[in-house]
């Protein structure tokens, strides 16, 4: 599946969020940006000269270059709230005095920006959630169409311009800086507008999430609430995770599993922002055809051969399906997607048409990664299907066989939900293979 059609057509369809960390803003500075160790580290150096407190809070390697809090970040923080407050000092105001000397016009990188400032004048309708405490968005990139949304100030009337919700404060109101452990369990704990309004942000539209590390408490904090809220739909994950750095299967398994999360790896901010603008054309195409899966799903219409042929129709099919807002309990959209798989299946018996079994492998191993089927009506067909594309499916190259297919059954196993896997599973272990094809092997 086209991971940046899918994030084209929200962009199309209105529903794009963007979810910001402080690597965008280290991206935009070429690393000038503070990061949360480093603003602490920052603060703490203002009032400690003589580094007592500074050794207490922080770990140096042999060069004394800090490398780590020896406690969580948030409590570092509330024993620096409460060392400034006995020196009558207030540690959010010498947070922002710190974020201003970092990030200004002589800091920002004037071609990433002019770069990033064509893309949202294009595309003025993306919601921007952000822990950032900085105003780069509203500042430099959106200065004149933002519209900065932050707890405890009056959100503007206008319903226009591109929302940008620091959802842990900003520098605008440094009291509005969520920084301390205390901070945290306030925001956690809070029910408000705000907070109502940005998860249902993230529940009802596709995020790309840009700046942050898979390790990051704020992040993850976050989809944690978001996972157990959200509905289930036909778009196999609506979070993508983008990283400049090559992601390990371990950590993508694990974020695919426990999240519903899509990473992107080895991209930088700048190629995100190009790959989607790519396949933007591509997504509006499909978005104005979007009436052909109702027409299909009532039996007015059917798809030809033609169309049913090509890997990418399977993919389009499911944005759409996405985008006209399908459930994943819909039961006229499951049969409808059965009868596509049968169709596929018959034109796997063509002459001449070995692609289409590794076609059929990348389907069946897609519906499963979207729907759970086991226990269902359908787990018996399913399980008919993938067992007629394993039995055509080899290890090593043999005539009349897809190697292919295998190694598609293989790559993506882990991206199938749990249920599906462990019925799969059951049905490799029960069933009696040809030993050359080493079907067994996809689940080692």
């Amino acid at each position: 599946m086209s991971d940046y059609l899918d994030i084209s057509t929200a962009l199309h369809t209105n529903s794009l969020t963007l979810f910001i960390g402080t690597g965008f803003s280290k991206y935009l500075t070429n690393g000038k940006a503070p990061s949360w160790l480093e603003l602490l580290v920052e603060a703490t150096k203002e009032i400690d000269k003589g580094d007592a407190l500074l050794n207490q809070l922080f770990n140096s390697d042999s060069t004394g270059k800090i490398t780590e809090s020896k406690y969580d970040l948030t409590i570092c923080a509330q024993i620096l709230e409460n060392e400034y407050k006995r020196k009558r000092r207030d540690i959010k105001n010498q947070i922002t005095s710190i974020i201003t000397s970092s990030i200004n016009d002589s800091t920002i990188d004037k071609e990433k920006l002019e770069t990033l400032q064509s893309f949202f004048t294009k595309h003025p309708n993306i919601n921007v959630i952000t822990t950032n405490y900085d105003t780069i968005f509203s500042e430099y990139v959106m200065p004149l169409t933002s519209r900065v949304i932050i707890e405890g100030s009056t959100i503007p009337r206008i319903n226009s311009g591109q929302n940008i919700y620091h959802i842990h404060g900003c520098i605008i109101r440094p009291e509005s800086i969520v920084l301390t452990i205390n901070d945290y369990y306030d925001f956690q704990n809070t029910n408000n507008y705000f907070s109502r309004k940005f998860f249902t942000l993230l529940q009802e539209s596709t995020v790309a999430v840009l700046g942050y590390s898979l390790g990051d408490f704020n992040l993850n904090s976050v989809l944690n609430e978001v996972k157990n809220s959200k509905k289930e739909s036909f778009r196999r994950t609506d979070i993508y995770y983008i990283s400049r750095d090559n992601v390990s299967e371990l950590m993508d398994r694990f974020y695919s599993i426990t999240y519903d999360i899509k990473s992107i790896a080895n991209t930088e901010i700048n190629d995100f922002f190009e790959n989607i603008e790519r396949q933007y054309e591509t997504a509006e195409q499909l978005i104005d055809s979007v009436e052909n899966l109702k027409d299909v799903m009532n039996g007015d219409k059917v798809y030809i051969d033609d169309f049913l042929k090509l890997r990418i129709s399977l993919t389009k099919i499911l944005v759409q399906a996405g985008s006209m807002g399908i459930e994943s309990t819909d039961d006229t959209f499951i049969s409808t997607l059965f009868d596509i798989l049968e169709r596929k299946k018959q034109l796997t018996t063509v002459s001449g048409a070995w692609i289409q079994y590794e076609h059929l492998a990348d389907w069946l191993v897609e519906i499963a990664s979207i729907i759970i089927i086991k226990g269902t009506k359908y787990e018996e067909k399913f399980c008919e299907m993938v067992s007629y594309s394993l039995k055509r499916s080899s290890r090593k190259l043999y005539k009349g066989y897809s190697w292919h297919a295998w190694s598609t059954w293989r790559n993506r196993w882990h991206e199938m939900k749990i249920e599906n896997q462990i019925m799969l599973q059951d049905l490799i272990e029960n069933t009696k293979w040809d030993s050359d094809l080493e079907i067994p092997a996809i689940i080692e």
